[in-house]
């Protein structure tokens, strides 16, 4: 069986996606490419979480052509391979359906930072426009908001997507940023006070990034 502990690692973090309710029974999914064999395991259309095994991990090459595995592989496929070669640096994929990123991209064309642990993103993190599920549109408005400075981004209406340079852990990790930081915001937004306090600038000094100027950006698209 190719890419064992790949396989292994996706239905690990399927189970921790679930337990944290950032899915429901089968939405999302959760990518491994490996840069040297130019392949790419994959969670498969449909599986269910709670009963998914690393046999049931779909392989497929660049262009998602099935390469190991009986099932058709997530309908996200293309969003997954479209950040792999416009971030060369990236080398594991998760997306999700987090409730409280999703009302904020109702709302809302970016996340400005509003807490610590959003220098792992290089702070703001856009919200793609809407595109339906599984299309080639969807891919690009993905791979588009996510650029060539970020690590994540809000899919309009949809959910979260991530990559990290690290690992699928590290990937689970920044959808879980994305998404307490969108209920900070949502909370803060309910109480009384003045303008909410945002770390755009010093995460930026911290980065080396000039953070006011990407949050202009989002602003202006």
């Amino acid at each position: 069986m190719m890419m064992e502990e790949e396989r292994r690692q996706i239905v690990e973090v399927g189970k921790l996606l679930y337990d944290r309710g950032l899915v429901q029974m089968s939405g999302g999914n959760i990518s491994i490419i490996d840069r040297k064999a130019t392949l790419v395991a994959i969670k498969p259309s449909g599986a269910q979480y709670i009963h998914m095994k690393p046999e049931d991990i779909i392989i497929v090459d660049m262009d998602g052509n099935v390469v190991e595995g009986n099932k058709k592989p997530s309908i996200e496929t293309f969003m997954h391979l479209g950040i792999y070669k416009k971030r060369l640096e990236i080398n594991a994929v998760v997306h999700c359906h987090p409730v409280h990123a999703v009302a904020w991209s109702l709302k809302h064309t970016y996340l400005p930072s509003v807490i610590a642990a959003q220098w792992a993103l290089k702070g703001a993190v856009k919200v793609a426009p809407y595109e339906g599920a599984g299309t080639t549109g969807l891919a690009d408005s993905a791979v588009k908001a996510i650029g060539q400075d970020g690590y994540g981004c809000i899919l309009q209406a949809h959910g979260v997507i991530c990559g990290s340079p690290y690992d699928v852990f590290h990937a689970c990790e920044l959808c879980y940023t994305i998404e307490d930081a969108c209920q900070i915001a949502e909370l803060c937004g309910s109480t009384s006070g003045g303008e909410m306090f945002t770390i755009d600038r010093q995460l930026g000094e911290e980065g080396g990034y000039d953070g006011l100027e990407k949050l202009r950006r989002y602003a202006e698209n």
